[in-house]
């Protein structure tokens, strides 16, 4: 277990709290996304799985008291957890990766992560924010390279470094397919909260203010990618609880080319006005 020496980046208030304590009270019945990805974490951090011929890909684990509800999502959309395969990790703050060590260890993923955020988490532990709340450490298996996809079962992954929400925060970019062949690109930005690219949040924790540079920039390289599904590692970050259709396999509504260039803009947008530029 990790000391918190440093204070929690700005997040809604109570949110981990309730998502620790109460876990019960973010739960939310999973929704398919796009032909082969699927919702499966809580109304507050996202969670996503991915069918493949050859097994389950697992991105991001949320929580640690949040394990039996993603279990339980995988099990109500008729897959078995035991089936995951890999766990990709796209940062190493608690909400994202407070789960991976119990998941890895039921199912016997491979989990992978950045280079750089495995350096983040373990020479700046407290920095994962895991605020007491119950934490194993993990192995990694193996890292991202934006030169080398992930493949598996006839799903293809590209992952892009974007730092600066963390130094490793890693971007993903799934290549499905529908049953007519029809390909779907889901973007999937690994990290885009402003708390951790402040001035305060810098004073504090002896980060490197350069990570605000690294933030734009990952943004601005990622502006313009063709994106025909833009999902969020915090759903809310895109509206998406909010297009839910009554039929949950239905992915229809998540289908729009304009959604990722338009959250990617409105992120810059935010960021200038916080530094002042806007």
């Amino acid at each position: 277990m990790f000391e918190n020496k440093y204070p929690k980046p700005k997040t809604p208030q109570g949110l981990l709290e309730q998502g620790c304590d109460r876990p019960w009270e973010v739960d939310i019945e999973p929704f398919r996304v796009s032909p082969n990805v699927y919702y499966v974490g809580n109304t507050w951090v996202g969670g996503y799985l991915v069918r493949t011929d050859e097994g389950l890909i697992l991105i991001d684990s949320t929580m640690h008291s949040q394990v039996y509800l993603i279990f339980e999502a995988i099990r109500k959309l008729g897959f078995d957890p035991k089936d995951i395969k890999l766990l990709l990790c796209t940062h190493g703050h608690y909400d994202h990766i407070g789960a991976v060590r119990p998941i890895a260890e039921y199912s016997g993923a491979s989990v992978y992560m950045s280079k750089e955020e495995e350096v983040f988490i373990t020479e700046t532990p407290d920095l994962m924010y895991t605020c007491g709340y119950s934490f194993g450490s993990f192995e990694v298996d193996e890292y991202f390279a934006d030169n080398k996809p992930i493949t598996l079962g006839g799903i293809t992954i590209r992952t892009e470094l974007t730092p600066g929400h963390t130094p490793g925060t890693t971007s993903m970019f799934i290549e499905d397919r529908d049953a007519d062949g029809k390909v779907y690109v889901v973007g999937l930005h690994g990290g885009v909260g402003l708390g951790t690219v402040s001035d305060r949040y810098f004073e504090e924790t002896g980060q490197p203010a350069s990570l605000r540079d690294d933030y734009l920039n990952g943004l601005l390289r990622l502006r313009d990618r063709q994106v025909d599904i833009a999902i969020a590692s915090h759903p809310a970050h895109v509206g998406m609880l909010d297009k839910i259709p009554e039929d949950r396999s239905d992915f229809s509504p998540f289908v729009d080319a304009s959604a990722w260039g338009e959250f990617i803009e409105e992120r810059i947008s935010l960021l200038k006005q916080m530094t002042g530029e806007a």
